[in-house]
């Protein structure tokens, strides 16, 4: 078999092997797998809930999972929704068009917008006149920290998108940024449970290594253990503190004169809420281990991956290489494959071109490999959307970088932030669009062997 005749049969294995994980990622499977029905009897995880005990049901979502989560639910539920409402990225899908008891949203991310903020003050409003007879499920999954959102303490939404720019091109990982917007929302950091006397059931689906529902969308419905304190030292740490508009450095400071509290902490005031997570990238990554394993040798590298993209993209590769020098000969079939997952970050340090994490770790990963190894990386969103740019990462092979002219054009790209037009000139963007989940990065490192 020539090279470029392998060249053609990896990627087409490994096209094969994305849109897998993107099918084993989607809300239909992940709810599935956790949630029955059974009469009004409901059975979620190890616990089962008397639907029967409520007068009415209502369902809340939000994130970039919010309309295919919401349309299982709708399509198991046994009972009617009296008032379903759905915060989403995207336009609404024909699926709910018809429903009379719908309110639907189209907010922004990675920033919040005015339907952003529209969509959590109606939400308030309604929750605060429901009663203790009943019944809401809240859907989260990732993407709801700018989608459903509400500046609290009199901060103009415009300020607040401000430190929201500034938080996400500092290199801050997704639990500091998630600290911060905790405690200037009306809505994070557990506040829109205390908000209602209803029943709150949260199905969380999560795109932040560890699962905590505290941080995931910032928590809504979880108590937050994170201070004022807290936010102070974040922004320290990533010297924003002189670029704050004038009400967040205002609001912080009333923060640590205790003028203002801590988002809240005490689990008593949560006895009416239950939170579960039923998705995560490590069921995506062992559904594809067991999938791969049939044919290939695999084996999972970290399900929380972490840091700079571009540093990690060049740590993946050497430690490919060091799997590629050390199973060439233990591995009988003709591939091995290295699996990962987790969310890196960039950090913005000069004007930038388009590009996302997945991108810069997949170019950064390439020119470690450049030409000389038999080794493939697809790295990518399972939201479909990698960072600024439309792709939802990239794949990379001895292809990427197989001369001087585009080793140079590689490592101007890096610099300059701009991975996707290195890749839309000289191929390697993966394209899926809006894919309806979020269970962070996966990665998938290919090691050909010549055995065929």
């Amino acid at each position: 078999m020539s090279r470029n005749e392998a060249e053609h049969k990896i990627v087409s294995l490994l096209s094969e092997l994305i849109e897998e994980s993107l099918a084993i990622a989607q809300p239909c499977n992940l709810m599935s797998e956790h949630i029955s029905f059974s009469n009004t009897e409901m059975a979620i995880k190890e616990e089962k809930v008397d639907l029967s005990k409520f007068d009415k049901y209502y369902l809340l979502a939000f994130g970039k999972a919010s309309q295919t989560m919401s349309k299982w639910l709708l399509d198991n539920f046994p009972l009617y929704f009296s008032r379903i409402i759905i915060v989403s990225p995207n336009e609404c899908t024909e699926h709910f068009e018809s429903l009379p008891n719908l309110s639907f949203f189209k907010a922004g991310h990675p920033t919040p917008n005015n339907e952003s903020l529209e969509a959590a003050e109606y939400s308030l409003k309604f929750l605060r006149n429901l009663s203790s007879d009943d019944l809401c499920f809240v859907l989260i999954s990732g993407g709801g920290s700018s989608l459903f959102e509400s500046p609290d303490f009199n901060v103009s939404l415009e300020d607040y998108q401000s430190l929201i720019r500034l938080l996400l091109s500092s290199g801050a990982s997704i639990h500091e940024i998630n600290t911060i917007r905790k405690h200037f929302s009306k809505v994070k950091g557990g506040k829109l449970a205390l908000e209602t006397k209803a029943r709150i059931i949260t199905v969380i689906i999560s795109d932040v290594i560890g699962n905590n529902p505290s941080i995931i969308a910032s928590g809504p419905t979880a108590p937050d253990s994170s201070t004022w304190n807290d936010c102070k030292d974040i922004l320290t740490k990533y010297n924003l503190q002189t670029q704050l508009p004038e009400s967040i450095a205002s609001t912080i400071k009333k923060g640590l004169n205790s003028d203002i509290e801590d988002t809240p902490i005490n689990l008593s005031l949560f006895s009416h809420v239950s939170n579960f997570v039923i998705g995560d990238n490590y069921f995506v990554s062992s559904k594809l281990e067991n999938k791969i394993s049939n044919n290939h040798c695999v084996k999972i590298l970290t399900h929380s991956l972490s840091g700079e993209s571009s540093e990690r993209g060049k740590e993946l590769a050497i430690t490919s290489i060091k799997h590629f020098t050390d199973e060439r000969v233990s591995c009988k079939s003709p591939y091995c494959f290295l699996l990962f997952s987790g969310e890196t970050t960039v950090t913005i340090k000069t004007p930038a071109g388009l590009g996302g994490r997945n991108q810069e770790l997949a170019l950064s990963f390439a020119l470690e490999i450049t030409d000389k190894y038999p080794i493939y990386l697809a790295s990518f969103g399972t939201d479909g959307i990698d960072g600024t740019s439309l792709a939802a990462g990239a794949l990379v092979g001895p292809f990427t970088i197989s001369d001087d002219v585009r080793k140079q054009k590689a490592i101007t790209a890096l610099s300059t932030h701009d991975s996707n037009s290195f890749f839309k000139e000289n191929g390697g963007e993966i394209i899926t669009d809006h894919t309806g989940t979020n269970l962070m990065d996966i990665g998938i490192i290919c090691l050909r062997f010549d055995r065929e």
